[in-house]
């Protein structure tokens, strides 16, 4: 219980800082591309990440794991990159709609791929949570262009299926050094884009209150969340870590409001309803997690991997 407790901690405090960085990104988004933003803040993360993760045990020769590879595929470049594209084509509101179906895919791929269970406390938590984000995001009409959300609902897949992945393959590898080679891999498959942002439209410089902005995205929000998030995936089950990224969208608009947004009641109360589902399913019994016959597979694989590695 203590784990459990330790790690729901890190997932509410990872919910808080992500709800954040709505208002964040999009004053520094004034000021330089989302491909610029995107690389510069886990450019950071991976600086401040690294010694650690070198510490930990993380080898250059070990960096190519392909579970490091699938982790900053999926948990960086692909949800992160794929958000910031499809804001060019559909509004914010219409983003933030789409992030209400990350719960829903976590929990479906709990359990169909990680065979978890649902109780009724949970699913209740999580239905609540979903028609909390749907109230918050229904004032002012999200504009439904088909392509822009195809790609954002894309990096919302993606991200979900690391949760599962790392729930499923990843929970003996220390949280520092997954970080910090995820973080690492992500800004691999983040280069071509920065380059094509940069031959089509220059380098845009951040000024000095950018980069401070941009500082905080990498240390705070990408480097110390995408730690905290992979730490709580070893105490709980990957539906129950996506079912707070309910409250994201409604802790975002709480801090709209406190920043000068107009108060919406009807906002108000999706927020607090999907906060309140984000704190059933989190407060419910905790249902025991047997060791799966596919983790001992994976268990051998990587003595496998890690053996070819070292030459042996």
């Amino acid at each position: 219980m203590k784990g459990r407790g330790s790690a729901l901690l890190a997932l509410s405090t990872t919910v808080l800082i992500w709800a954040s960085t709505f208002i964040v990104s999009d004053r520094v988004l004034a000021e330089t591309g989302p491909a610029q933003l995107t690389f510069l803040r886990f450019a950071i993360g991976a600086l401040v990440l690294l010694p650690f993760g070198i510490a930990g045990g993380l080898r250059m020769r070990g960096l190519f794991r392909s579970a490091y590879v699938v982790c900053g595929l999926t948990g960086v470049a692909l949800y992160y990159g794929l958000q910031n594209v499809g804001l060019l084509f559909t509004s914010p509101d219409s983003a933030a709609l789409l992030q209400a179906a990350l719960p829903v895919l976590t929990a479906m791929l709990g359990l169909l791929w990680l065979g978890e269970r649902l109780p009724a406390s949970r699913a209740a938590g999580l239905v609540l949570a979903v028609l909390g984000v749907l109230l918050v995001v229904r004032q002012g009409g999200p504009r439904f262009d088909v392509l822009g959300n195809v790609i954002v609902l894309g990096g919302v897949a993606a991200y979900a299926y690391y949760t599962a992945y790392v729930r499923r393959f990843c929970t003996r590898i220390e949280p520092v050094v997954l970080a910090s080679a995820s973080s690492v891999w992500g800004l691999v498959f983040l280069t071509p884009w920065l380059g094509w942002e940069i031959a089509e439209k220059g380098f845009r410089p951040p000024s000095t209150a950018g980069w401070l902005a941009i500082t905080y995205l990498g240390v705070v929000a990408s480097g110390l969340t995408l730690l905290l998030w992979t730490f709580a995936l070893r105490k709980v089950q990957a539906s129950v870590a996506g079912t707070f990224t309910g409250g994201i969208p409604a802790v975002g608009y709480l801090f709209a409001v406190l920043t000068g947004s107009p108060l919406v009641w009807s906002q108000l109360m999706g927020g607090a309803m999907a906060l309140a589902g984000v704190i059933l399913s989190a407060t419910g019994r905790p249902e025991p997690v047997p060791e799966r016959p596919e983790r001992a597979v994976s268990q051998q694989e990587r003595e496998r991997v890690d053996a070819r590695y070292h030459g042996s």
